[in-house]
């Protein structure tokens, strides 16, 4: 496997200003031909422009999110250290940060290949366009009211339905915002997409699982515009209000994950779950 020696580190401010990480940039640079440091409260285009062969996010699964779409662009792979709680996908843990790190900076390490979503949402401020590694959420904001929306797989009706909103996953978000709508927990090799209603109003409503290849299509009721926004990965990274349309498929290449080679992805899932809790 190709050994990583050009490592941006990809962060937040508070992150990068804790004692720990100064530790872990210090034995890393230690290690590498050279090594950048990024905060995402900084602009994009102020990066460096050298070429990088491994970006490490810093923190928990938030940064990891900025981070992976970095990544995705540069079509580089994403490490994850978690300093947050969880870390669904910042999962190499800082107890075992030198013993790993050593071993995946050599070469040995697997690659995990996540599928992204394509998103392009038409909007009475035009046509907006972004990829997501989690989620699509079509929800209400502002009011306490629902909103009306016709979901199409493929050009085809498949449900007209009145909600809170509608969560569109990829396996890697199952166990994100969508298990928390009642999603099920998909293994993130599996070819599929994810279409979660958010607190429908029909008793009927459930998840439904399509393949990968095909395109989501979410028309907007008029009446619902006003008070309808779309976010992709949440909030804090890219919000778009008053859409029309909303139209997703697999987006056209995978984000590369490395993770060190005794990683499995259900012991991981138990671990996070607290599956293993024991009698």
């Amino acid at each position: 496997m190709k050994k990583f020696k050009k490592l941006l580190v990809y962060t937040s401010s508070s992150f990068l200003n804790k004692p720990e990480t100064a530790r872990i940039l210090n034995y890393l640079s230690k290690n590498c031909l050279y090594l950048d440091s990024y905060a995402i409260e900084k602009q994009e285009n102020k990066l460096s422009n050298k070429k990088y062969d491994l970006v490490l996010s810093i923190g928990g699964d938030g940064v990891f999110i900025s981070a992976s779409k970095y990544a995705y662009k540069k079509s580089i792979p994403v490490l994850g250290l978690n300093f947050g709680r969880i870390g669904f996908l910042a999962d190499l843990d800082k107890k075992h940060l030198q013993s790993k790190m050593i071993e995946i900076l050599n070469g040995k390490y697997i690659i995990d290949k996540r599928t992204m979503l394509s998103g392009t949402i038409y909007s009475k401020t035009g046509v907006h366009r972004s990829i997501s590694l989690n989620d699509i959420v079509v929800n209400n904001y502002g009011k306490l009211k629902m909103i009306e929306t016709d979901i199409l797989v493929n050009e085809n009706l498949i449900t007209k339905q009145r909600s809170d909103g509608v969560i569109v996953s990829t396996p890697t978000g199952s166990t994100a915002y969508a298990m928390s709508n009642g999603c099920p927990i998909v293994s993130p090799k599996s070819n599929v997409i994810c279409i979660v209603p958010i607190a429908s109003h029909s008793y009927g409503q459930r998840s439904i699982i399509i393949n990968s290849g095909d395109k989501v299509t979410i028309n907007l009721n008029k009446k619902s515009v006003n008070h309808s926004q779309v976010t992709f990965d949440g909030a804090n990274n890219l919000t778009i209000e008053n859409p029309e349309c909303v139209q997703i498929k697999k987006a056209s290449r995978v984000l590369n994950i490395i993770h060190p080679c005794d990683y499995d992805y259900f012991k991981a899932l138990s671990q996070k779950l607290k599956y293993d809790i024991k009698s």
